[in-house]
């Protein structure tokens, strides 16, 4: 009998994570959000993740960076997914729309202050910080 190694890794999940529900097109929320934080989120590269059973998601992101920190917007719902089989980034919170991750030091976002700015679009119709340790499929998140 062959014994088989297993590669265990253990990921870093160094970034908060803010779930939002908001009705409208990618494009619109980010203009809004442009405008309250006056920042200057860009449409990146999507993202691709390929599972083994060959499915694939494309997920649309948008990134604003300096020097020590980014902040990223990401859609929940795949770009290319099929009506009938609904892919998301985070299955486990498919009733949110879209995801803001704050990766890096706080001087130039503060989480709390930031939540408030965004309370305060009238698009945006619920957010919540979501703990991303309790994430069953947290490793898309990781990029």
């Amino acid at each position: 009998m062959k014994k088989r190694n297993k590669l265990i890794v253990d990921y870093d999940y160094n970034f908060n994570l803010i779930g939002m529900i908001s009705p409208v097109k990618d494009y619109k929320l980010i203009w809004s959000i442009n405008n309250q934080l006056k920042v200057r989120l860009v449409k990146n590269t999507d993202l691709i993740l390929e599972y083994l059973n060959q499915q694939k998601l494309v997920i649309s992101n948008f990134l604003f960076e300096t020097e020590n920190s980014s902040l990223r917007i990401l859609k929940n719902k795949a770009e290319d997914g099929d009506e009938l089989k609904k892919s998301y980034l985070l299955p486990e919170l498919k009733n949110f729309d879209y995801f803001l991750m704050l990766e890096g030091s706080g001087d130039t976002f503060n989480i709390s202050e930031l939540e408030g700015k965004l309370k305060n679009l009238e698009i945006i119709q619920y957010l919540t910080k979501i703990d991303v340790s309790k994430l069953k499929s947290k490793e898309n998140l990781v990029f």
